[in-house]
């Protein structure tokens, strides 16, 4: 048994460091997105920001690990009932089970460059192995072991997720929309009026995300400044609001200037907020499975804090992975080429669903302007009628890059301020996306083949909850019917899927150019029925 223990804690300590390359590069899009689309610094700037706020956000972290060890499922159901002390096996045969298929399914959404949710991903993960450890170790068959679920909070989170999508996206849109329609694409011309106040706006969502999301959960912020920040948003952003908008009337001649400012305050927000919270989608498991195997007398069902030591290593693999992956160059391609402006070599082909929502877009705007006068529509137009993109124009203009970021980190700030389940990677994927199309830079000719894209990775998204919940079952089942041979069965199947993925379809240092070249995305190796036919012709305007 003691073997069991060792080789266990093993794995999954180095399954939790594997695991942690595997989510920045899929998380990376969150906040280089809107940089890189944008160029608003050089690549290298923009990674030691970004990167920054990653070290930082892991280093001030509380380290409390709540959803892992007890947000999931219940840890007193895996305790002895005579003498109250933790299953040892029992929790590591779960956690090991989730950060076994945590890998596998992290790594299989990144070779394809579709982004999706570590949250929704971790927790299907916890669902479905502390199931199989139950249903394995407990009397009471498979009725029974449904009970180990926290079902109330699981059901709220997935259903808060996913409402996040719609609210992104439409939202997204119409302030796009309206921005675009106060500025035009003249921003030279309409900053120096209006300017100051879309700078005040914008500094003022990123403060309160950076203070809220970012630092009110972390041990720098003394608690009644944290306790202050909760209770009085308004205040709080009134207060970044004065200074910012100050700064966007001194400085209101020199727009690029104001607009990359804030395009890389909120790349090293996000990063921050995303180290600071979002690490225990990738180390609470491990951590959890530590304790219980290191800690005597431990209740998981408690507050446990984070050893500082395992924080600071986080960030470090953490940081690694920002600059090293060359798969989180992937998956911030696909967003950046759905989004970008001009006609654009994109991933994916058309299907059928796809042509089938633009033609119903087609019948809906004919009925809109049936019914819009005129002199409205014309005017319109000449305020937000994109023009004819050139050869070296970036993806995003800088002024969408700070919508789809100021969009973002609003909208995540007011959830996690309602206690509300958000997945960062949902939210700014499609604030993206409804930035994009309220900047009216899709064309009918191309819009099939975006929206073949969208809906890819919604598929993609569907499905990760039932990928990640069937393969941490499995990989638990392994685990606790073979004790140390299922150790190292679960470990081989990951090792051997990594492998399997790597050789079809080619090695991460053999990656095609990063976004914004201009070039096509795809290498050779590269599963056709993944991309478009290679005979289409990319276009000079593309990402």
């Amino acid at each position: 048994m003691e073997a069991a223990v060792t080789i266990g804690l093993v794995a999954i300590i180095g399954l939790a460091l594997f695991d942690l390359w595997v989510g920045v590069a899929n998380d990376a899009v969150n906040f280089l997105n809107s940089a890189i689309g944008s160029r608003a610094a050089s690549r290298r700037a923009i990674m030691a920001i970004a990167a920054g706020g990653i070290a930082f956000g892991a280093l001030t972290s509380s380290g409390l690990m709540e959803v892992a060890r007890k947000g999931v499922f219940d840890p007193d159901r895996f305790t002895d009932p005579e003498t109250g002390a933790v299953v040892v096996l029992s929790i590591l045969a779960v956690y090991l089970g989730v950060m076994a298929a945590d890998v596998l399914l992290l790594d299989l959404f990144n070779t394809f460059g579709l982004p999706t949710s570590t949250t929704v991903s971790i927790i299907s993960e916890l669902v479905g192995a502390s199931i199989a450890v139950a249903l394995w170790t407990t009397p009471g068959g498979l009725g029974q072991a449904l009970t180990v679920i926290q079902t109330g909070p699981v059901l709220g989170i997935y259903t808060g997720i996913f409402l996040s999508v719609l609210v992104a996206f439409t939202s997204a849109a119409l302030i796009m929309f309206l921005v675009r329609l106060f500025f035009t694409h003249d921003v030279p011309r309409t900053f120096p009026r209006i300017g100051w106040i879309w700078t005040g706006l914008s500094f003022a969502a990123l403060i309160y995300f950076v203070l809220f999301k970012g630092l009110t959960n972390t041990r720098l912020l003394p608690p009644e400044v944290a306790e202050f920040i909760s209770a009085n948003p308004a205040k709080v952003v009134a207060l970044a609001f004065l200074p910012a908008g100050l700064v966007g009337l001194l400085m209101r001649h020199e727009h690029e200037k104001v607009l990359k400012l804030i395009i890389l305050l909120g790349t090293g927000s996000l990063g921050l907020a995303f180290a600071g919270n979002d690490l225990v989608n990738f180390i609470g498991p491990s951590v959890a499975a530590a304790q219980a195997v290191l800690v005597e007398g431990i209740r998981l069902s408690g507050s446990v804090p984070t050893p500082t030591w395992a924080l600071l290593l986080a960030g470090v693999v953490m940081v690694a992975s920002l600059w090293r992956s060359k798969k989180a160059r992937r998956v911030t391609d696909t967003e950046v080429r759905l989004a970008a402006h001009g006609a654009t070599e994109q991933r994916f082909r058309e299907n059928g669903l796809a042509r089938a929502l633009v033609n119903w877009a087609r019948a809906v705007l004919k009925v809109v302007k049936a019914i819009t006068p005129g002199w409205l529509e014309d005017r319109v137009n000449r305020r937000t009628e994109p023009p004819p993109p050139t050869a070296d124009q970036p993806p995003y203009d800088l002024l969408r890059a700070t919508v789809n970021l100021s969009v973002a980190a609003l909208l995540i700030s007011i959830g996690t301020a309602n206690k509300l389940p958000l997945s960062t990677t949902y939210i700014t994927f499609m604030a993206a996306m409804g930035a994009a199309l309220g900047d009216r830079v899709w064309r009918w000719q191309d819009a099939e083949k975006r929206l073949a894209g969208i809906l890819m990775v919604l598929g993609g998204w569907l499905i990760t909850g039932f990928l990640a919940a069937s393969g941490a079952f499995v990989m638990a089942s392994l685990i606790v019917l073979g004790g140390s041979w299922g150790v190292f069965l679960a470990v081989g199947a990951v090792a051997v899927g990594l492998i399997r993925m790597k050789l079809v379809n080619g090695s991460d240092d053999e990656e095609g150019p990063p976004p914004g070249s201009g070039r096509p995305p795809m290498d050779r190796r590269t599963p056709r029925r993944w991309a478009n036919s290679r005979r289409s012709t990319p276009t000079r305007a593309g990402v």
